[in-house]
């Protein structure tokens, strides 16, 4: 019951804000062309599934709206921010509204080191008092929820249409290390994240094949091919599942999405970078 009355609760104790409910249009973000050629939104870059090595402070929070009991948010939802000019936040400004995912499912090398965000969607902040502020959602990936933190709005930049050509390196493979919101399987259209960034020399633009090597058991009379996360025998023939291209790249970790799939793409899959 008092999580249920929290939205109300807060709206109440901030009067003065309920008057301050937008009308205005929600901001349309352009749309843009990914560089392979399929189509790919800014709007779809920025609901990309995310990395951080250490956690985010996650000090302004969703904390209520104005509807009794309503504990998620779309589109025009007018939202109560825990965070108001004290904390920075002034009428007018955009901000990211995320989560972080406790994403036990990655594999461990990725989930001891890298913490999964997802991001809700955006806001724009319409009054703000001093610890106190009201927001509308601008747009959302999906539900706004309650105790979603945020984060000041940085444009995405869309990579160039220029894709950079090469052989596939199959002898220093990248892993598919996370996906949005603890999905383990991909297809072709969506986003996962491997664990190569600008570091390693990977640049947007970059093709990758994603690949498995065999797993084989002594005891059968043939071999069948699993994720390679549990695979052991690199000597073998290799399968290639598809094709996936670099849309954005962080020192560790870099953005791909899947082009084309002749089977489901999986979380620890192994990932060929093409180089020249």
């Amino acid at each position: 019951m008092r999580t249920r009355m929290l939205p109300i609760l807060v709206a109440l104790s901030v009067p003065a804000l309920a008057a301050a409910q937008p009308a205005r249009a929600p901001r349309t973000r352009p749309e843009a062309q990914s560089h392979a050629g399929s189509p790919a939104s800014r709007r779809q870059l920025v609901c990309a599934p995310g990395t951080e090595l250490i956690a985010p402070a996650m000090a302004m929070r969703v904390i209520g709206g104005y509807e009794h009991g309503k504990l998620m948010f779309g589109p025009n939802d007018p939202l109560i921010i825990g965070a108001g000019t004290k904390q920075g936040l002034r009428a007018g400004e955009e901000y990211f509204v995320r989560r972080l995912v406790k994403d036990q499912f990655s594999p461990m090398a990725a989930a001891s080191v890298l913490k999964s965000i997802h991001t809700a969607g955006w806001v724009r902040i319409v009054e703000a008092q001093e610890n106190v502020s009201v927001a509308t959602v601008t747009e959302a990936c999906d539900g706004v929820l309650l105790g979603d933190y945020l984060e000041p709005y940085v444009d995405t930049v869309v990579p160039s249409e220029a894709a950079v050509s090469g052989q596939p390196d199959f002898s220093r493979p990248a892993r598919l290390v996370l996906a949005d919101e603890r999905r383990q399987t991909g297809s072709p259209g969506e986003l996962m994240l491997m664990d190569r960034g600008s570091e390693d020399g990977v640049r947007a633009g970059q093709r990758v094949t994603i690949f498995r090597y065999p797993v084989t058991n002594p005891h059968a009379t043939s071999g069948t091919y699993r994720t390679a996360m549990y695979s052991t025998d690199t000597t073998g023939p290799i399968l290639a599942v598809g094709e996936a291209t670099v849309l954005n790249v962080r020192p560790h970790t870099s953005l791909v999405r899947i082009d084309s799939a002749s089977d489901a793409v999986y979380i620890g899959d192994l990932v060929a970078i093409h180089r020249r």
